[in-house]
């Protein structure tokens, strides 16, 4: 008990003592202000970084040779042309194709099929395309659309190298007579005479060549005739002239039914 009086005696003295000598040196003096710093300048601003040398310093060098050829500059593999110019497109023609014509017949006689059997007018007859060293000088020139041609024994010929050429009678050439065994046939009121596979009709006492009429009847056709099939029917072509084979009088004969390109109507 002493012992606890003893240290709290002791702990209180150690509290007084300081503030009695506190009392005794008066008040304690106001702490110095503490001096404001000048205020620093504003810092300079860092001058730009220097570029990086370049690690492979610039040489210039030599200058560059001149082009071998003035401007403008041409391509190294120029075209053909000095201007090009653009190929037009054309358009292929199409090759247009003929469409034969077929003839349409109107006959006046009954088709009647037979052989074809060519027909010879004499001795001094020759067919078209026959060609003889000389003719008669009794022979008729005749000029048609300036082609001179020679008329004998009821054959027209041309002059060739070699000869004399039979050739098919131009129609509008006028003789003056016609051999014996020339036929005489009547179509439409009309006289016709055939010889040699070539129609006549009279003029002012001559006889001129003329197409084959419609309807007219012959019971012969010249060696040269071709035959030709027409919506299956066998018919003869002779100087552009169709003949469909009949029979007349017991007889196997030819009706013209056309002429190529015109057939009858």
């Amino acid at each position: 008990m002493k012992t606890a009086l003893r240290n709290l005696a002791v702990v209180m003295l150690a509290f007084t003592l300081p503030i009695a000598a506190a009392a005794q040196r008066g008040p304690r003096p106001m702490p110095r202000p503490m001096p404001h710093p000048a205020p620093h300048p504003a810092p300079h601003p860092m001058p730009p970084p220097h570029p990086a040398p370049h690690p492979y310093p610039y040489h210039p060098g030599p200058p560059p040779a001149p082009h071998p050829y003035p401007a403008p500059y041409p391509h190294p593999y120029p075209h053909p042309y000095p201007h090009p110019v653009p190929v037009p497109v054309r358009p292929v023609p199409v090759p247009v194709v003929p469409v034969p014509v077929v003839p349409v017949f109107h006959p006046i006689y009954p088709y009647y099929y037979h052989p074809f059997v060519p027909y010879a007018w004499g001795p001094y007859w020759n067919p078209v395309g026959a060609i003889v060293a000389t003719i008669a000088t009794t022979a008729i020139v005749v000029t048609i659309a300036n082609q001179a041609y020679h008329y004998d024994s009821g054959v027209f010929y041309v002059q060739v190298d070699n000869g004399y050429k039979a050739v098919p009678a131009p129609v509008g050439a006028t003789v003056p007579s016609l051999p014996n065994g020339a036929d005489k046939i009547k179509v439409n009121d009309k006289v016709y005479f055939y010889y040699g596979g070539t129609f006549y009709a009279k003029q002012s006492g001559d006889y001129i060549v003329v197409s084959a009429p419609n309807g007219a009847i012959v019971y012969g056709l010249p060696d040269g005739a071709k035959n030709v099939t027409v919506d299956g029917k066998q018919y003869m072509l002779y100087n552009d002239t169709y003949y469909q084979p009949v029979q007349q009088k017991n007889q196997n004969a030819y009706e013209v039914v056309g002429v190529s390109g015109t057939p009858a109507q």
